[in-house]
């Protein structure tokens, strides 16, 4: 038996963890999973390999958006923030309606 790669391709970390090639990939290429472009090849280092699955491990803890009131299970759609207070809105509120201050501060800029 040899001993374990330092530096793992995408077939090998999908074979891993049992999933497919593509999702691995998806990973890498969103940024999630850290991996080194060697050419045409990625490689991902075994310590990255193992953050990305403590970091998964742990509770998303969510939230609401402070424009439409909406609650999240997952930060990651609350990326956005009032651009008064810094309160959390969610990308739907963000980019397709337009709203960039939470419920409060938009009821104060209408009024004024």
């Amino acid at each position: 038996m040899s001993p374990e790669k330092e530096y793992l391709s995408l077939e090998d970390v999908a074979e891993t963890l049992g999933v497919t090639y593509q999702l691995i990939y998806r990973l890498v290429r969103s940024g999630e999973l850290p991996a080194a472009r060697l050419g045409k090849l990625y490689r991902v280092s075994r310590r990255d390999l193992n953050v990305y699955l403590e970091r998964s491990k742990q509770p998303d803890s969510g939230g609401v958006c402070a424009a439409c009131g909406k609650t999240y299970a997952s930060r990651l759609t609350l990326t956005d923030a009032c651009l008064e207070c810094g309160a959390p809105i969610c990308k739907d509120c963000w980019t397709r309606r337009g709203e960039h201050r939470c419920r409060a501060h938009a009821i104060g800029k209408e009024k004024g």
